[in-house]
């Protein structure tokens, strides 16, 4: 079955080499090594990052062709939903890098394929330095009105768990919680004015003239309190709020991550798209927004925040002469809570 497999294998990359899959593609691979930053006496290990990816994207005409790929390349166009041209796209891409002592994965793939009137696109994107993953599926009918494009269809979006933390469902009280992750609480009295280390009431007499001695009883409560050790039986806190409001927000978020919920989730959306784009040897404006509205889940446990999932894009660009030319880029993504944005603008000067 092992040799069966690969010569399949070889037989369906033969068939794509030759079916005109692969032709204007680029496939690269790279990598950088270098020292962190670092402020004081910290020691750290190199910072890395290596790139592996395959694209084939069409570029608009105010992009230039590079002859050589380095896998960081951020063309913030490649979001878009509607390319340069019709027909097939894609993007297989994988960086794997080191970032302060921090490692993660980032990993982005999607099939995109349109012609005239009907777009689709099939997505798979996971960001460990985002805590971001998710894969969808993007079907839409397109409407060209000149530079505009305006397209609606639907999406399906699958995930892991979000907006549904493993506390919310936790069924004891909060300290319970702090006791199977190694805390230790020990009852002491606040004012243990009768010094038997128990917690009393009883009555005490309040002095109102010290001369005439008059004054009245008065029942008192010897008042309790907790103060909490760790596993090692190091003191932590000496009251439940101290405890609470520095200790236990570790612990919840420890216990949501100990107990994330493995099966994926899923929710259906009407997909809503507007693409803009208007250049000449000029000028250039592409512009983009993709929102998800009527959101509907699917499972037990899909994503039910009120923030409205969307991403948005920017490029605007201007040549103000010979020699001199400005430009504005941004974008910014909004799913499950989780935001991502990144702008840039400069001033180009050419001798």
């Amino acid at each position: 079955m092992r040799y069966e497999r690969i010569i399949c294998n070889m037989v369906a990359y033969v068939g794509l080499l030759f079916s005109g899959v692969f032709d204007n593609s680029t496939i690269y691979l790279s990598g950088t090594m270098g020292t962190p930053y670092i402020k004081g006496n910290v020691e750290l290990e190199d910072d890395y990052k290596y790139n592996i990816g395959l694209r084939k994207i069409a570029l608009f005409p105010y992009q230039s062709s590079k002859k050589f790929y380095k896998g960081n390349e951020s063309a913030l166009s490649d979001n878009a939903l509607f390319g340069a041209v019709d027909g097939l796209e894609y993007l297989f891409s994988a960086s794997f890098v080191k970032n302060r002592g921090h490692e993660f994965i980032d990993q982005e793939y999607w099939l995109k394929w349109s012609n005239k009137n009907l777009i689709t696109k099939i997505k798979y994107l996971e960001k460990e330095s985002r805590d971001l993953q998710f894969a969808s599926i993007d079907l839409r009918y397109k409407l060209g009105l000149g530079p505009v494009i305006f397209s609606i269809g639907g999406n399906v979006m699958g995930h892991p768990v979000y907006g549904h933390p493993a506390y919310e469902d936790y069924e004891y009280p909060w300290w319970y919680l702090a006791y199977d992750y190694g805390y230790t609480d020990y009852l002491v009295p606040l004012h243990d004015l009768n010094g038997n280390d128990e917690i009393d009431s009883y009555y005490i007499w309040i002095e109102t003239d010290p001369i005439t001695e008059e004054g009245y009883w008065e029942m008192f409560y010897e008042e309790a309190s907790y103060y909490w050790e760790d596993s090692d039986s190091v003191a932590v806190a000496y009251s439940d709020s101290e405890f609470y409001e520095y200790y236990m927000p570790d612990i919840i978020r420890q216990y949501n991550e100990d107990n994330k919920i493995k099966e994926w989730q899923a929710e259906a959306s009407i997909a809503i798209g507007l693409d803009f784009y208007l250049g000449n040897d000029k000028f250039y404006s592409h512009i983009w927004l993709n929102s998800y509205q009527a959101t509907k889940g699917l499972t037990d446990k899909s994503y039910k925040g009120d923030e409205e999932q969307y991403d948005i894009g920017l490029l605007l660009g201007a040549k103000l002469g010979e020699h001199i030319g400005v430009f504005m880029e941004g974008s910014k993504l909004n799913y499950y809570g989780r935001e991502e944005y990144n702008v840039s603008t400069g001033v180009n000067w050419r001798f």
